[in-house]
């Protein structure tokens, strides 16, 4: 079967309807809700498209992108900032895929964009503090990931936060009501940009469940910072998303971007198990929330279908990657003393979040309640259609279409 023949000849849609939030949230009440409509500049569209086990269609790739955005923020000469998942130096599907961030940095440098790519790894191997302590490289990872030959090729300009300085990050908080007791330290270098695009990893993570779209903004924050959030506790899902909501990165989110061509469906970021389904969706969104429902429903598919429920690594700890996937509390716990040497009475745990409605995880519950959001309305565009008809039918009763 021969899929790119489908491409621009025929739009497969799911429209998803008017789902209230309220309902969505377990009856969490929102103020004014006759109000409320849906956090974005205009109806939100996942551009999504389907590829076979080891194919990388350009062609493909950019019919998916001409569906999710008419690139109408864009102008010649503006400067974007593709930000990465660069947890660690390890390849997909721990950190982004090369192949998606060729094709994305083709298109914009085809649409004049002057183009930025970073991020600064996760404090567990890049933790560079105020006293001038120094663990790890962002550039050495990103080279060991296999993602800074891409940018380079590609004539962008690559970019590593902490290398800029620690007193290089802005005080900010999230306009409205939100969970920062203290307020947060983020890049400067979101200032020195006109857009933002989002390219995250599609899998599992050890504490948040799923990281997408509305995670990857922890890379924007300063280690102190990264500390107030692991201790936050019951909080801890709800800040982690603010980070999109402060002023200086809300107005600039464009375009979330992601490739499910290889999905760590749990455990994560930087071990667990690994999958390459047959079928694989690349997909990308105006709206952060739209791209993190389909995401999440795929990885929920993932885990559901293609992952063994007796599967175990034993360099992880003891019991099948399914039971420590409950152990959330106690695993943030041994990181915060690993990365700041506190104590588990310095460290509240965080909720047991287990998958199920992905209309409640608490990330997403948060989104809708801080943007206000009664009714979710979108619709997924796909180039070509979704070959696996059991993927299909389960990612769309877990959306709700």
């Amino acid at each position: 079967m021969n899929w790119d023949a489908q491409i621009n000849r025929r739009e497969f849609l799911w429209t998803i309807g008017s789902l209230s939030a309220m309902a969505a949230m377990g009856g969490v009440f929102l103020k004014d809700a006759d109000k409320l409509a849906f956090a974005g500049s205009k109806n939100a569209v996942v551009g999504a498209g389907w590829m076979q086990k080891g194919e990388t269609s350009f062609s493909l790739f950019k019919s998916m992108i001409d569906k999710a955005t008419d690139f109408s923020w864009l102008k010649p000469g503006d400067k974007v900032l593709v930000k990465l998942a660069l947890n660690s130096g390890l390849p997909n599907p721990s950190t982004s895929d090369p192949w998606a961030l060729d094709c994305l940095l083709k298109i914009l440098n085809e649409k004049g964009a002057n183009v930025y790519v970073g991020d600064q790894s996760g404090v567990r191997n890049v933790y560079w503090t105020a006293a001038g302590k120094q663990r790890g490289s962002s550039r050495a990872f990103c080279k060991s990931a296999g993602l800074l030959e891409v940018i380079e090729e590609n004539g962008a300009t690559p970019v590593f936060f902490e290398e800029r300085g620690y007193d290089s990050y802005i005080k900010t908080v999230p306009k409205g009501d939100h969970h920062w007791k203290t307020p947060m330290y983020v890049t400067s270098f979101v200032n020195e940009v006109d857009h933002i695009v989002y390219l995250p990893r599609v899998g599992s993570h050890q504490l948040a469940d799923f990281t997408s779209g509305l995670k990857i903004g922890v890379g924007f924050l300063r280690e102190d910072s990264r500390r107030v959030f692991h201790t936050g506790g019951d909080d801890f899902y709800a800040m982690f998303e603010e980070i999109n909501e402060v002023p200086e990165i809300k107005s600039k989110i464009r375009l979330t971007v992601s490739v499910g061509r290889k999905v760590m469906s749990l455990i994560g970021p930087d071990t667990g198990y690994v999958l390459e389904p047959w079928a694989a969706p690349i997909f990308a969104s105006e709206n952060v929330l739209a791209h993190d429902l389909f995401a999440y429903a795929y990885i929920q598919y993932c885990r559901e279908y293609l992952t063994p429920k007796d599967v175990t690594d034993e360099s992880i700890g003891s019991g099948t990657l399914w039971d420590i996937m409950k152990m959330r509390g106690v695993r943030n716990r041994g990181f915060v003393k690993f990365v700041w040497g506190l104590g588990d009475s310095e460290v509240p745990l965080i909720p047991v979040w287990q998958p199920g409605d992905i209309y409640k995880h608490p990330a997403i519950v948060n989104y809708m309640k801080f943007n206000q959001q009664q009714d979710i309305k979108f619709t997924v565009a796909e180039v070509n259609q979704n070959p696996d008809p059991i993927a299909k039918r389960y990612m769309q009763s877990l959306i709700k279409v």
